[in-house]
C-alpha cells in the first residue's frame, strides 16, 4: 500500500502538539534539575566530630523527619566519632545526601547511653551549624542522667 504525500504530511502535522509538549516537559525538567545541582554545589560539607567525655560508651543517631534515623558508630569512653552532614547555602538547612541526589534533612543529632538510649538522650545543639557552618566543627558530650553536649566549636584542619 502506498500512502499519499498528503497523508503523510497530515499523520506529522497531527503528532507534532505531542512532540513539542514532550520536549517542553523535557526541557523543563533538564534546567530544574540542573538549578538545582548549581544551587548543590554551593552547600559546605561539614565534618561534625562528637567528643566522648564519659567513662562509658555514648550512643548518637541523626534523626530526620518522619521517623528515619542514621546511627553514628558508638563512641567508646574518651574517643570520638564524627559525621559527615551537608550545609545548604540558601537557608542554612542541614542534610545528608541520599544515594538518589535527594536531601534527607537533619532535624536533629542526639547522644545517650548505649544501654538506656531513649531514657538518657540530649540533642547535639545545631543552631550554630545552621547559621554559619565550618569545614570542620568539635562538640563534647558528657553522660549524666541525660546526655549534655556542647555547642559545636570551629576546629582546624582534620
Amino acid at each position: 500500500m502506498i500512502l499519499s504525500p498528503v497523508f503523510a504530511l497530515r499523520h506529522k502535522v497531527r503528532r507534532m502538539p505531542n512532540l513539542m509538549a514532550a520536549l517542553c516537559l523535557a526541557v523543563t525538567v533538564g534546567l530544574c534539575l540542573v538549578a538545582d545541582a548549581a544551587r548543590a554545589a554551593d552547600d559546605l560539607k561539614t565534618t561534625l566530630v562528637i567528643r566522648n567525655d564519659s567513662g562509658e560508651p555514648l550512643k548518637c543517631m541523626i534523626l530526620f523527619g518522619h521517623w528515619v534515623t542514621l546511627d553514628i558508630a558508638d563512641i567508646p569512653a574518651g574517643g570520638k566519632g564524627q559525621v559527615e552532614i551537608m550545609r545548604a547555602a540558601k537557608d542554612g538547612a542541614l542534610y545528608v545526601p541520599r544515594f538518589d541526589g535527594r536531601h534527607m534533612m537533619v532535624e536533629r543529632i542526639a547522644c545517650g547511653r548505649v544501654a538506656a538510649w531513649w531514657e538518657s538522650l540530649g540533642d547535639i545543639p545545631l543552631l550554630g551549624l545552621r547559621a554559619s557552618a565550618k569545614p570542620s566543627s568539635e562538640t563534647h558530650c558528657r553522660l549524666q542522667d541525660r546526655a549534655q553536649c556542647s555547642e559545636p566549636q570551629t576546629l582546624g584542619k582534620l
